[in-house]
């Protein structure tokens, strides 16, 4: 099976990649074992999906592309140790957060597994990279010469602006239907969780004190058999107070 695999290295397919979620939405991967991609218009960056949401003019005529909203997607993150990304993700201290690990690899064969006809043409992983929106203008603009193809549109939601560089993101893609979302513009697919995932981390606001209480119930909760840690993050330093000597 041909995977597409677009800015990534053979050995940036094994290297851990990264997901932040709401703990239940966790619960529920591993309930139903089916993961869960959104419409690109569903993101907060409205310069997503740029090329698509503008069309564009062939020989004189404006143009749509029907097929806009075919695209679904996950975003993912390279970094192992941020305390931006559980920042921006997990900044409710009231609710719970997971986060995830899997590769490249993992999550793409994932993909591919559940959409076996023409995986080549409908599943992409690739790493964001990150332009001036003069550099996104110019991709759009190069060589004036109009070319469709499912990857050629892929590559161009992997594009986005410097000032969101430091999520350091891998997307997750499909090109589907946009009929086979729900209403809120989700799309579901089976996956086995205990595959696909390597680590659970739980966010670094929960109570110390109840942790080990706390991972027994996630572990039944979720029924995942690898290791589920807890984010140290905000925990003060354990060391042993300095020594002196008076004169």
């Amino acid at each position: 099976m041909k995977l597409n695999f677009l800015n990534l290295t053979e050995k940036e397919l094994d290297t851990p990649i990264y997901r932040i979620m709401k703990e239940e939405h966790v619960i529920r991967l591993f309930a139903e074992q089916r993961n869960v991609l959104s419409q690109i218009h569903n993101w907060k960056d409205k310069f997503e999906n740029f090329q698509m949401a503008l069309g564009g003019v062939l020989d004189g005529e404006q143009f749509e592309f029907t097929f806009k909203n075919d695209f679904v997607g996950q975003c993912w993150t390279r970094h192992a140790l941020s305390e931006a990304m559980w920042g921006i993700y997990a900044n409710d201290t009231s609710k719970r957060f997971l986060r995830i690990k899997s590769t490249p690899r993992k999550l793409l064969t994932a993909l591919a597994k559940a959409h076996p006809t023409m995986p080549q043409d409908t599943c992409f992983l690739g790493k964001v990279l990150y332009k001036t929106e003069k550099g996104l203008r110019s991709f759009l603009e190069d060589g004036g010469q109009m070319s469709i193809s499912p990857v050629g549109f892929a590559r161009a939601l992997l594009l986005k602006r410097r000032a969101f560089k430091h999520e350091n993101e891998v997307r997750l893609l499909y090109f589907g239907k946009a009929e086979d979302c729900d209403d809120k513009g989700l799309y579901r697919y089976a996956v086995d969780p205990n595959d696909m995932v390597t680590q659970i981390m739980a966010d670094p606001n929960r109570d110390r004190t109840n942790w080990v209480k706390d991972k027994a119930r996630l572990k039944k909760a979720t029924g995942f058999a690898g290791e589920i840690k807890r984010s140290k993050m905000y925990d003060p330093p354990n060391w042993a107070p300095p020594v002196f000597k008076s004169n």
